[in-house]
């Protein structure tokens, strides 16, 4: 039997989440996908909090972003639900 610790989780990205990374300049976009895929196999050094939400949601800081995300543990994926900026990721949510 395999341990979910050890296997590399899937990411997948919304399509509002698509869209944001788009608009980042390759900087920002690179360092925030290079922090998403830090997730797939160690979040034990990434700076994650869970969200309080009646949704088990996450948020992972990158610099002035923020990355919204879902664990399916079972299925060994990564939802990536949203990305935006620190000031207005939150509220302008409609996964609160």
């Amino acid at each position: 039997m395999s341990n979910p610790d050890l296997q590399k989780y899937t990411i997948v990205f919304s399509k509002s989440a698509k869209k944001f990374l788009d608009t980042l300049d390759k900087k920002n976009k690179q360092r925030t996908l290079k922090k998403i895929r830090e997730l797939q196999s160690n979040n034990k050094n990434l700076d994650i909090k869970k969200l309080k939400s009646r949704y088990t949601l996450f948020r992972l800081r990158v610099g002035n972003f923020r990355v919204v995300y879902s664990i399916k543990h079972e299925r060994v994926i990564i939802y990536i639900i949203a990305i935006g900026y620190r000031k207005d990721i939150y509220q302008h949510s409609n996964f609160a």
